[in-house]
């Protein structure tokens, strides 16, 4: 049996949860949705907000919010699109079939679709339901009825003898296709309703051979007995012109069941940067901070009072909405806030649209909605569903806390290692003495001296992990680089000295050689040297701070402490100098400059 590449890819994230939405592009009718939840369900995730097969989404409506593990929603990315993106393509056909037909005809002819008959047998039921879902019918009638169509007219020989030939079927409407086959079509025509046929499925395409039919049933005196069906290649265009016809029955086969898929996106809507405060669930916005209010139509409003109005519902400052595009039928706006709470954002989407309905020039239609593409898009959650969604969140937050707490992840720095030019002595060595204390240790790649690279990979890591770890790049040359990365991300870091010494001597462009411990997203972020005696002298330390999970300051104090008392030993004996990010600093170090 072949591996799943997922266990490799996801080993890091084992024990963790994350919560995922379903989201249409476009709005419309849907469908799928419970079908996708079944096989949700299979993957052992858990069902946190569903819309109904037959449900009309608005754009960007989340469709489905559920939760599981990081494979098992790698998994439904391919699953649950796939239950939903085709039969809902399907119903979306089939209901702008079925809207032309009702429009042009006051409701007297109907859609039916009867192409599920050519689909695989393990998909027929799923398209029958999208085109039922849609407003079409699947079959020609909801009684038990026998479509006799060219292959039983030819086997049979003609019309007449086909219908003949089931006499004995009591119960049964029976339906006959006519084509003009075996006979003229007026022939076949005249044999059908001779013969008593309940349905006449002309299907020809031929609008005359229609009109001919319908004659014929009026001139016996049965069209009130008959339903006359009509079919061949029909698309979407053709409907109103039919409708002008008399005809009961538009079947449509390609048209709908070939109907392009749905434009589905599904989205982790949470990750890991979710803390908890006594105000409630805090969510990062990831930078997706645009709000779209759809089916609004202003006259001489105010957009600052737009804007006003939309913060207030929100519980935000005045100033932190901005009115950012207003089209026809549509206004943008941006949240200026990188992190908004839970409480804040779910299900407001009702409560926002009322407020902004009181305001003067403000119309809002009956369509009207509030989308977005990131978290701000749980605003359309229904209101009944939030108290349970937020509980989930909550629970997985707590896992994902205890989760990342016991990750650790370390990062070699310096163009040497990335060129491998020297061993790496320390990162086996750390993630061994973490791995035997009961954590998850794993090495990271090895940085550049590139501050910019350094803050994008420990951004990434510190999502995931309690303490990320960078070994080198804490000395005074131009190339050091991991105290500065950690203060970009904590610009309130603990740095203490190890050395100091006049700015600017030799390749020295800072004054001394500093330690950092920062945190973020609850994440321990802590810069070490990089010779391998220091990391080893310190590893004991480190790792009962980190398993105290001391504050950034305390551990700091620890670390440099203990680092300090090595190199002053070490000077005091040999008077030789210390190590600084991987290179040597030629020249004694007098007890009194350690800080």
């Amino acid at each position: 049996m072949t591996a799943d590449l997922r266990d490799s890819i996801f080993q890091t994230l084992e024990g963790q949860e994350f919560i995922a939405s379903l989201r249409m592009r476009d709005g419309g009718v849907i469908c799928g949705v419970e079908y996708a939840c079944d096989m949700l369900s299979t993957l052992k995730c858990t069902i946190l907000h569903a819309l109904c097969d037959g449900d009309v989404a608005n754009a960007l409506e989340p469709v489905l919010v559920f939760a599981g593990s990081a494979k098992a929603v790698a998994m439904a990315e391919d699953v649950a699109i796939g239950c939903i993106a085709k039969t809902t393509g399907i119903a979306r056909a089939a209901a702008r079939a079925a809207n032309l037909a009702k429009a042009h005809s006051d409701g007297r002819v109907r859609i039916v679709s009867g192409a599920a008959k050519k689909m695989p047998d393990t998909i027929k039921g799923q398209v029958r339901r999208a085109i039922h879902v849609g407003g079409g019918m699947g079959r020609m009638t909801e009684g038990p009825f026998i479509y006799l169509d060219k292959n039983y007219v030819r086997m049979f020989g003609s019309i007449a003898a086909t219908l003949d030939g089931v006499t004995h079927m009591r119960g049964f409407t029976r339906v006959i296709q006519l084509r003009g086959f075996i006979e003229p079509l007026e022939v076949e025509a005249r044999a059908a309703l001779e013969r008593g046929a309940e349905i006449l499925m002309v299907d020809t395409g031929a609008v005359e051979d229609l009109d001919m039919v319908a004659g014929l049933a009026r001139e016996y005196g049965k069209r009130g007995q008959v339903s006359i069906a009509f079919a061949g290649d029909i698309t979407h265009d053709h409907i109103p012109e039919l409708c002008k016809h008399d005809v009961d029955l538009i079947d449509i086969g390609a048209a709908i069941v070939d109907a392009p898929l749905a434009d589905c996106t599904l989205d982790v809507a949470f990750r890991p940067a979710v803390t908890e405060s006594t105000d409630g669930l805090e969510l990062n916005l990831f930078q997706k901070t645009e709000l779209r209010i759809d089916g609004v139509t202003l006259n001489e409003a105010n957009l600052t009072d737009i804007a006003t109005s939309v913060a207030a519902c929100l519980s935000l400052p005045s100033d932190k909405v901005l009115v950012i595009d207003v089209r026809p039928g549509q206004i943008a706006l941006d949240i200026l806030i990188s992190a908004i709470r839970a409480d804040q954002i779910f299900g407001r989407e009702k409560k926002l649209l009322r407020e902004l309905g009181m305001l003067p020039g403000v119309t809002l239609g009956p369509e009207a909605g509030v989308h977005s593409q990131g978290i701000l898009g749980m605003i359309a959650i229904e209101e009944d569903k939030v108290p349970q969604i937020l509980t989930r969140v909550r629970h997985i937050n707590a896992s994902l806390r205890s989760s990342k707490q016991g990750r650790v992840c370390i990062f070699p720095t310096g163009f040497e290692l990335v060129e491998r030019q020297i061993e790496d002595t320390n990162t086996p060595y750390l993630v061994k003495l973490f791995g035997e204390a009961g954590f998850i240790a794993q090495a990271g790649e090895a940085l550049p001296d590139n501050c910019d690279v350094m803050v994008e990979a420990l951004t990434d890591a510190a999502a995931a992990c309690g303490a990320v770890i960078t070994t080198g790049g804490v000395g005074a040359e131009d190339k050091d680089f991991s105290v500065e990365a950690i203060k970009r991300l904590d610009p309130q870091a603990a740095t203490p000295y190890l050395v100091q010494f006049a700015k600017g001597e030799g390749r020295h462009v800072k004054d001394g050689i500093r330690i950092a411990v920062g945190e973020k997203d609850a994440c321990l972020l802590i810069a070490l040297p990089g010779p391998n005696d220091e990391v080893r002298h310190v590893a004991p330390v480190l790792l009962q701070g980190i398993k105290d999970r001391l504050g950034k300051e305390h551990l700091a104090d620890a670390l440099a402490g203990c680092l300090r008392e090595k190199l002053r030993t070490a000077n005091v004996t040999d008077n030789h100098g210390h190590a600084c990010g991987g290179c040597i600093v030629i020249g004694a170090c007098p007890p009194n400059q350690f800080t």
